[in-house]
């Protein structure tokens, strides 16, 4: 008590000029009516800009979730297409439509890259915690991104298709045509596919895709167009440069193929090589 008496001694006179204050405020703002439209429009002003703020600062802490969201929403989007583009071939032989569960995608951020190097490697923020194993196939939205090398329990590493060892089978779309994607070039959007032969059709403006033959990619993956066609004298297979649709150095996320029948399929193939 004796110290909250002293403390009124001494701040009593300020404490009274402030509540003086106020009381004039008041009376100025509620018995004159310019002042009381002013007051309230410069509160209105000051309302509406500390809303945006708190709302630009809620988006900002939202943007990582939306982030997340979308990244699962083009893992669907790619399983769709891939189901469909197989389907439909089936659906062509007549045959039995494919198992849609076969394939799976998970969003992965990317934590490390590299694609000005001759060999390119990623680094992706998932490992074998979240079920990632070696020799995966990685895409983008917008293309093929590589093969899952290593893995540990929270990163994998992944051999980029600008590498001097990758080697992707591919498909010239419009008939078929089978050859191999590799990486010759200095330009990360240039790759090379190789061993078509010249009695197939290869023209300027070809779709590229996956073939599907292996258990890394699905067929329909969308690759990049062709840009030329050589045949050299003396050989028996095109020289042909590929444009790619996705952009090696604008990766920002990508996606990890889980093949649900890899394991059977590989299993099979191991036990002929076996028996021979």
């Amino acid at each position: 008590m004796r110290n909250a008496i002293e403390l009124l001694l001494r701040f009593g006179y300020h404490l009274l000029f402030i509540s003086m204050e106020f009381l004039c405020f008041y009376i100025i703002i509620n018995y004159n009516h310019e002042q009381k439209t002013i007051f309230l429009n410069s509160t209105n002003i000051l309302s509406t800009s500390i809303d945006s703020r708190v709302d630009k600062f809620n988006q900002y802490l939202r943007l990582e979730q939306e982030n997340d969201s979308l990244h699962l929403q083009n893992a669907r989007l790619i399983e769709k297409f891939i189901d469909y583009d197989l389907n439909a071939s089936l659906y062509a032989n007549d045959t039995l439509v494919l198992d849609s569960s076969k394939y799976h995608l998970v969003a992965v951020e990317i934590c490390n890259s590299t694609f000005n190097l001759r060999d390119n490697y990623l680094t992706l923020c998932k490992g074998s915690s979240d079920g990632i194993v070696p020799d995966m196939g990685v895409v983008s939205q917008n293309g093929i991104v590589g093969i899952v090398k290593k893995v540990s329990p929270n990163f994998s590493i992944v051999m980029s298709i600008l590498h001097s060892q990758s080697t992707i089978s591919c498909l010239i779309k419009r008939n078929n045509s089978n050859g191999t994607l590799t990486w010759k070039s200095t330009n990360p959007k240039l790759l090379n596919l190789e061993a078509v032969p010249k009695h197939k059709s290869v023209f300027v403006g070809d779709t590229v895709i996956t073939s599907g033959y292996s258990t890394i990619f699905p067929k329909g993956i969308m690759v990049g167009k062709v840009k030329s066609v050589v045949l050299e004298a003396g050989n028996n297979s095109y020289t042909i440069e590929v444009d790619l649709f996705n952009d090696p150095s604008a990766w920002d996320a990508t996606y990890v193929i889980f093949n649900n029948l890899a394991g059977e399929q590989r299993g099979l193939e191991a036990s002929i090589t076996e028996n021979e």
